[in-house]
């Protein structure tokens, strides 16, 4: 997505939910009257009353709004097809059908097919109509009156194909203010865009020009300098893209959508309201309490299994940073012989004479964090998140380094299932902050979900 159609975004999101959630009621009601009224006659007679269903609103809400969105109906673009649209709308309803049918199952509850039938195909006019109304308000109340603002930073073929891609987009176009060089050029145009200064100046530009979104399209710029400039610019709401696979745009691609699924990838630090944090904390403290309950009895066997066989403590405790640096207790099954150094570097290779023969399985299997969901109900940690680094290496984070620090430590994060124990600390840092610009409950569960499979192939640390 881009900005400022992005800022527009939040409102109309909102809006979008809201005029979902009266859907709920108003489909609900319409269907009493149709079914009570003109369909009496033709239809059987039921026992239930309008309270019934009155008292399943709750519900219908939340299975409404979990449709609608895993249909892609809260994905705003600025070119959404009649076609694409009307498919996000069927694919929305059948979700919706299957949903209900599912929960009347589960909770043994006998409503009327018939009425259950009516509400579904009541809900889609009601609720079109609904998202248009609001829509118009939204669009009235935070309107998106200009293209964005747009620096390009880079320099040679890779800037030259992302300004030409831009170029081609359909109204509104991008306002590309000026070009920024990795270093000072002798020549000042890149495609007829003037070239205004260099990377460094990035932070006295986005705010003296007020730029809604930046482009890396740099082949030589590393991703920890990159990061540094997204650190260095003070608005939250600046978009910063960065151009991961110039492929599709050399092939002429044209349209909004296509540009920001392929071959560019947002990053940089975002900023999630006091709604993603809570349901983030409630998803954390029912996944963590669930996975307690049904594993410990395998926790206990590793503890009983330690205690016999090792030296010291079977639980292992360390100091570690978490959210705005404020230090916790970390748990972990020990897997390391206890006249180790605890704040020593991690186990690089499989034949480290640090680690136990049961340490050594634990590690390979990730065994060893199991105790980390006590971390997890407690609040210090989230099911999924940075790892949490030891505070000495804290205390030497530069200023952009610091942001990771921003949001919760994790059990399991990207790093780890993209690359676990082959990475460096810098590239380490380049998935973290990738999730916090784009952290949401789904990622978290993909996230999850492929940890399992990295650790079913036995791809845990050494």
């Amino acid at each position: 997505m881009f900005a400022p159609i992005r800022k527009q975004q939040r409102v109309l999101i909102s809006f979008l939910a809201l005029a979902d959630l009266i859907t709920v009621p108003s489909a609900l009601l319409l269907t009493w009257f149709l079914r009570t009224e003109p369909f009496r006659g033709y239809l059987p007679q039921f026992a239930h009353t309008l309270g019934t269903y009155l008292s399943t609103i709750p519900a219908l809400c939340v299975i409404m709004v979990v449709s609608w969105w895993a249909a892609g109906m809260y994905s705003v673009s600025v070119q959404t097809s009649a076609f694409s649209g009307l498919t996000r709308r069927i694919r929305a309803t059948v979700y919706l059908a299957v949903s209900i049918m599912a929960v009347s199952y589960l909770i043994k509850m006998d409503y009327s097919r018939i009425m259950v039938f009516i509400f579904i195909i009541a809900s889609m006019p009601v609720n079109a109509l609904l998202r248009w109304i609001l829509g118009r308000i939204a669009r009235a109340a935070a309107p998106c009156k200009e293209a964005p603002a747009t620096l390009i930073i880079g320099s040679g073929e890779f800037a030259e194909r992302v300004i030409n891609s831009l170029k081609k987009l359909p109204e509104p176009r991008h306002r590309i203010l000026g070009v920024l060089t990795e270093s000072p050029v002798s020549h000042g145009k890149i495609c007829g865009i003037e070239v205004i200064g260099t990377a460094s100046d990035l932070p006295r530009l986005s705010k003296s020009l007020s730029i809604d979104e930046v482009f890396f399209a740099s082949g030589s710029m590393s991703r920890t300098e990159m990061l540094k400039l997204v650190n260095s610019v003070e608005s939250q709401d600046t978009v910063f893209m960065l151009v991961t696979d110039l492929f599709e745009i050399a092939t002429g691609i044209a349209d909004l959508s296509s540009i920001s699924r392929i071959p560019v990838v947002e990053i940089g630090p975002s900023q999630r309201g006091g709604f993603h944090s809570f349901v983030k904390r409630t998803t954390d403290i029912a996944v963590s309490f669930i996975l307690l309950i049904l594993l410990l009895p395998l926790m206990a066997f590793i503890w009983v299994v330690l205690f016999i066989t090792g030296k010291g403590s079977p639980i292992f405790r360390q100091r570690r940073m978490g959210r705005h640096g404020e230090p916790f207790t970390l748990y972990k099954f020990r897997t390391m012989k206890p006249e180790a150094n605890e704040y020593e570097v991690a186990p690089m290779r499989k034949d480290d004479p640090r680690v136990t023969f049961a340490g050594r399985i634990l590690r390979r299997t990730s065994l060893d964090e199991l105790p980390q969901l006590f971390n997890v109900l407690t609040g210090s940690m989230s099911m999924v998140g940075p790892r949490p680094e030891m505070d000495f290496i804290v205390r030497d984070y530069n200023a952009w380094q610091r942001r990771r620090l921003e949001v919760k430590p994790g059990i399991t994060g990207l790093w780890q299932i993209m690359g676990r124990k082959d990475l460096p600390l810098h590239e380490n840092l380049e998935y973290d902050f990738y999730y916090m610009r784009n952290q949401s409950l789904m990622l978290d569960m993909a996230i999850l979900a492929r940890t399992v499979v990295t650790v079913l192939k036995g791809r845990g640390a050494y």
